[in-house]
């Protein structure tokens, strides 16, 4: 379980750090030239900061909980979030828990969100 969690947080990040890095390249050499687009990359990266933050604090809250352990991904549309299950899997009451933690702190809806039991 905790080899499968760091690899998801590592491809997060990995992807995150080469998007925030093309953003401030396109900052850098936007400015005065293209002031709508470096405008549009900034807004783009501080959103990337917004969802990471948010992600963040879904997983610390879960975690709270007793999971073991736990990463959330957003995307447009949609949120994934792989939690360390117990053996017998999630209980109806745990799986409407991190329902309702999603849900009050971000702006998906239950149908959007998608949770993976890891065993």
């Amino acid at each position: 379980q905790t080899e499968y969690f760091a690899q998801m947080r590592l491809s997060r990040q990995t992807a995150r750090d080469e998007a925030v890095e093309l953003l401030q390249e396109t900052i850098a050499y936007e400015t005065g030239a293209d002031d709508e687009a470096a405008s549009s990359a900034s807004t783009q990266l501080e959103n990337m900061v917004t969802t990471a933050l948010q992600e963040a604090e879904i997983e610390g809250l879960i975690i709270s909980k007793g999971y073991a352990d736990c990463v959330a991904y957003m995307s447009d549309g949609a949120i994934s979030v792989a939690v360390a299950a117990p053996e017998e899997g999630l209980e109806a009451d745990a799986v409407a828990q991190i329902c309702d933690i999603v849900t009050t702190q971000s702006d998906y809806t239950p149908s959007e969100l998608k949770i993976i039991e890891v065993k």
